[in-house]
């Protein structure tokens, strides 16, 4: 089996799969983007086709393709050798999958049997008949209840667990599976005489089910607990329909409802999904950024004034992703509008604004902007959202928006914003690292750097020595490089990858991965010049850390009066001086 894996490995091509989650963009014989595991807004996300491998050097996630469709997507190994498989036309002679994989197999099949019989109970039987009257009611289509596979739940007490028992599933991976519930009783359906809108993942397998009560029944909704299956900060209700025109469209529409959902895909609005409360999560934003830069927020709710929904647009920021909120006629929700104006709810959405122009307007119409207590409350909200904007222009935006709505001077507004605003953290380069003398602290970055450039470029000139690196994984790779390069006459990074020792084979991916300036790669002049350029800064930090040993040594031999030993070193300090001088001239 373990051929196969291999097999498998060699004919995947890992840019083209990750290409189709996140956009790619060439960098060098790298290929980078946004990562799509934490927020960024500087591409730190790195892909190489040789090795195979990817790495974000911001949250350090990395690894192969098995490795990405596990956390892009939640697959078991077994999973994604099977996706994979498929996808580059390997047939699996034999898998043992592991007990973990085995039971998950088993949850899905109860869940999607379980969403069949709902479905059928919804469409086909009897029973069904007060279901399907009350969502005609509601606007929703028959093509709707066939896309998003809605349901009705039997009043009996246990009737799906009947089901699932005669078709040999197991009682405790029926309740394993979150549809059942032990009481004094006996086990009993967890969901009873309810409309069942089930909840698939964004490959469209049933993990969970949302149950919505017919009339004065408590609570309204009741959704599948916790599960192997389902965590309801992973799911997002209609992802499994929406994620190619969220694609498409390059931005998510979110809405609270699942109704609001399913109405918002009638008018032809399909990149609309829910998150299954306010509560915007992580790992929510983080599938929408799988395919999206931008969300709008089409909640009924008071953003604003929401904390939890607040929360969730912070996090949607910081991610990187760009925020807008759809304005919504007074009291209403995106279903109400929808089924009475469908055309301005496309109007909302096209007329989407900024969050921060949210913010204002909220706070403005919220408690008017007259009088000094009223200027104060909206400054009082709103300064806090604009401290966290971290584009200067922008932010010197918003102020002036903000001066303009309260007639207050924004140098008095900047003063005020201050209280809000944590100290930034500045990002050092290598380009700002190579412009200042090199400390022992820096010397490994620009090694790195180095060792990157060459394995990248191919280039290694006939007089580099590996003297020049301190750190012993660099100069041993050194090493390996100059051997393949003596002996083969040029360096191939495929060749290269063989030769390196498996406990060095990290530290080799990450210098395959780190991002060079493409336009150095491009031009083999600029390439040994940024050779030769780091090479000297290393040999000069090499002579200054040799000098200062010498100093030291000659304040030692003059402490015993050593008049030898002090001339001798003497003239040792006055050669290395000279050598630096010249090396710094060149």
């Amino acid at each position: 089996m373990e051929s196969q894996v291999d097999e498998v490995k060699s004919r995947v091509d890992i840019v083209g799969l990750i290409n189709e989650y996140i956009p790619l963009k060439k960098a060098g014989r790298n290929y980078k983007a946004l990562c799509p595991f934490h927020g960024e807004k500087t591409p730190s996300f790195m892909v190489n086709s040789d090795r195979q491998i990817f790495k974000c050097f911001g949250c350090n996630e990395g690894g192969d393709a098995f490795v990405f469709l596990k956390r892009m997507e939640g697959m078991e190994f077994g999973e994604a050798l099977r996706f994979l498989a498929a996808r580059v036309g390997v047939r699996l002679k034999e898998y043992q999958p592991s007990p973990a994989e085995q039971k998950k197999e088993v949850l899905l099949k109860i869940s999607e049997t379980a969403c069949e019989v709902y479905h059928y109970l919804l469409t086909r039987h009897p029973s069904g008949e007060q279901a399907r009257a009350y969502l005609k009611s509601r606007g929703v289509t028959s093509k709707s209840i066939k896309d998003f596979k809605l349901g009705v739940a039997s009043p009996q007490r246990n009737f799906l667990f009947q089901f699932l028992a005669k078709k040999g599933f197991l009682p405790q991976d029926i309740s394993l599976a979150g549809l059942t519930l032990a009481t004094s009783d006996g086990v009993v359906d967890r969901f009873k005489n309810r409309i069942i809108f089930p909840i698939f993942d964004s490959q469209g397998r049933t993990i969970a089910f949302s149950g919505r009560a017919f009339g004065d029944d408590e609570p309204k909704y009741l959704n599948s607990p916790e599960t192997p299956l389902f965590h309801k900060s992973k799911a997002l209700y209609g992802i499994n329909l929406a994620k190619m025109e969220i694609k498409k469209e390059k931005a998510a529409i979110l809405v609270e409802g699942n109704i609001d959902v399913i109405s918002s895909h009638q008018v032809g609005v399909i990149n609309t999904v829910a998150p299954l409360g306010t509560a915007v999560s992580s790992e929510q934003v983080e599938i929408l950024h799988r395919f999206a830069e931008n969300i709008l927020f089409a909640f009924d709710t008071d953003l604003a004034g929401d904390t939890a929904a607040k929360r969730g647009i912070e996090i949607a920021e910081n991610a990187g992703l760009n925020i807008r909120v759809v304005q919504l006629s007074e009291g209403k929700d995106p279903d109400e509008l929808i089924q009475k104006k469908p055309l301005e709810w496309k109007k909302a959405i096209k007329e989407a604004v900024p969050i921060y122009d949210y913010f204002i307007n909220s706070a403005v119409k919220k408690y008017g902007a007259e009088g000094a207590e009223s200027k104060r409350k909206i400054a009082g909200e709103v300064l806090p959202e604009i401290a966290r904007l971290s584009d200067e222009i922008v932010k010197a935006h918003y102020l002036q928006v903000l001066e303009n709505k309260l007639g207050i001077e924004e140098g008095v507004l900047r003063a005020a914003l201050k209280k809000y605003q944590g100290e930034e953290k500045g990002t050092v380069n290598i380009t700002e690292i190579l412009e200042k003398p090199i400390g022992e602290r820096k010397a490994g970055i620009v090694e790195r750097y180095l060792l990157a450039l060459i394995i990248q470029s191919s280039y290694l000139p006939e007089g580099l020595d590996g003297k020049i690196f301190d750190q012993s994984q660099t100069r041993e790779i050194f090493g390996k490089t100059r051997e393949l390069k003596d002996k083969e006459g040029r360096l191939k990074v495929k060749v290269l990858a063989k030769n390196i020792p498996e406990p060095l084979l990290p530290t080799f991916d990450e210098l395959l991965l780190l991002e060079i300036d493409e336009e150095i790669l491009a031009d083999n002049q600029r390439v040994e010049k940024e050779i030769n350029y780091c090479a000297k800064r290393l040999k000069e930090l090499n002579l200054r850390t040799k000098l200062k040993e010498l100093s030291l040594a000659i304040k030692q031999a003059e402490s015993v009066g050593n008049e030898g030993k002090i001339a001798s070193l003497s003239q040792d300090f006055r050669d290395l001086s000279k050598t630096l001088f010249r090396l710094e001239e060149k």
